[in-house]
């Protein structure tokens, strides 16, 4: 694994099963949203940029949006999927400390998230109920963001991506979480996109009126066709029938009907309304489990069980597959309880000696452990903050395998 660290980016790699290209060369850059515009306050949180350049490029920029209260660096895996098959990749640091729904909820203003939701996106005062300038606004983020990664990375795809000041949108898939979701489809309604992605959303189903906001049976600029869904029917957080109330409104159903992930495989149907019925654990895992890298699960090998179904949103075969890069006696590692929260064990079944290194996301060497033998092995990690770790296993014969677990 390969880390190479910079004053205002991060770069590291991850490995996925099942790709379009090496995944080993993954490139994930992590910026202040300060760096690209010195008139944005400085913030702890930075965007994520994913890049690989061994694969072949779509010319097709994912533009993620996380939820209320979340940050980039908490979902990785979807980004890293999209990367990984040819899709240049950023997750935006945006103003998102309000949630649409506690602003909007029980409001007479039958505009309220339309004008909620535009005043993050463009930074004009439409919104009594949240405050975002131009400076801090989604799109202002965004083109600053492409315009300082292509000034400082002009062997990679960015500039394709923007003309001057002006994002070429037609170029773009937008996805979102939650809040992040119902952005997407703002964003999609006011521009041609190629795709929108909406994951647990959108949720702007008011409670006043009893019924979807006004501006989800609106036309949209980006073709209905091009809207696909990805909710779970025991959302803990919202109602999924008021979800499929806005699908309605926005003419998905036209589109095939909702199809259960858990129960069919790639294309589900060929439907753009895909749902999912996983139980997990904590509070707003159900609302998170389709996407959030601590909450979606994970086969043995670390690969997300839903990533067949990302990449079937996302346009691409589910058999894609990588570059082989592995030896055939790489060790294989699997380690549970993941998320952990005390002790992480490890099963590995591998009978070299083996040395272990674990970097946290900002590439940070955390631990190294030297000359094992354990096909069991158990770490304390109850000292280790809460965040996602990079394990690298390398072997006496030079062979190493990848993979990450969740500190909660």
């Amino acid at each position: 694994m390969k880390f190479i660290l910079a004053l205002t980016s991060t770069l590291f790699s991850l490995s996925f099963a099942a790709q379009t290209c090496n995944t080993d060369s993954l490139i994930i850059l992590q910026t202040r949203a300060k760096t690209t515009d010195a008139a944005i306050s400085w913030e702890a949180n930075r965007h994520h940029s994913f890049y690989n350049p061994t694969c072949t490029s779509k010319n097709t920029l994912v533009v993620h949006l996380v939820g209320s209260y979340d940050n980039p660096s908490s979902t990785i895996l979807f980004p890293s999927v999209a990367a990984n098959n040819g899709f240049d990749v950023v997750s935006l640091k945006y103003p998102n400390s309000t949630a649409a729904k506690s602003a909007c909820d029980n409001n007479a203003d039958p505009t309220c998230y339309a004008k909620f939701r535009r005043e993050i996106l463009e930074g004009v005062d439409y919104s009594s109920e949240v405050t975002v300038d131009a400076t801090n606004s989604v799109y202002n983020r965004l083109i600053k963001l492409l315009q300082y990664l292509d000034s400082n990375n002009p062997s990679q795809n960015w500039g394709n991506y923007y003309s001057g000041n002006s994002i070429l949108w037609n170029k773009i898939i937008v996805s979102g979480h939650s809040q992040g979701g119902g952005h997407a489809a703002i964003i999609a309604q006011d521009n041609n996109v190629k795709r929108v992605l909406m994951f647990a959303s959108p949720n702007d189903y008011s409670t006043f009126f009893t019924s979807p906001a006004t501006w989800t049976s609106q036309t949209n600029a980006t073709a209905d066709s091009s809207f696909y869904g990805f909710n779970n029917t025991i959302d803990d957080v919202v109602n999924f029938s008021e979800q499929y109330a806005i699908w309605n409104n926005l003419g998905m159903p036209a589109f095939g009907d909702t199809t259960d992930v858990d129960m069919n495989q790639y294309p589900y149907n060929n439907s753009h309304q895909l749902f999912t019925k996983y139980d997990t654990t904590g509070i707003g895992g159900d609302h998170s489990v389709m996407i959030l890298d601590s909450k979606t699960p994970t086969d043995n090998n670390g690969n997300p069980i839903f990533e067949p179904v990302w990449k079937y949103m996302l346009g691409i075969s589910a058999n894609a597959t990588a570059i082989k890069t592995n030896a055939p006696n790489k060790p294989q590692l699997r380690l549970f309880p993941n998320p952990a929260q005390h002790k992480l064990t490890l099963q590995i079944n591998s009978t070299n000696t083996y040395q272990l290194h674990i970097y946290n996301i900002l590439g940070e060497l955390k631990m190294t452990l030297n000359n094992l033998n354990q096909q069991h092995l158990t770490i304390d990690v109850k000292d280790f903050e809460t965040g996602i770790y990079l394990i690298k296993i390398t072997n006496s014969n030079n062979e190493s395998h990848h993979t990450k677990f969740i500190k909660e």
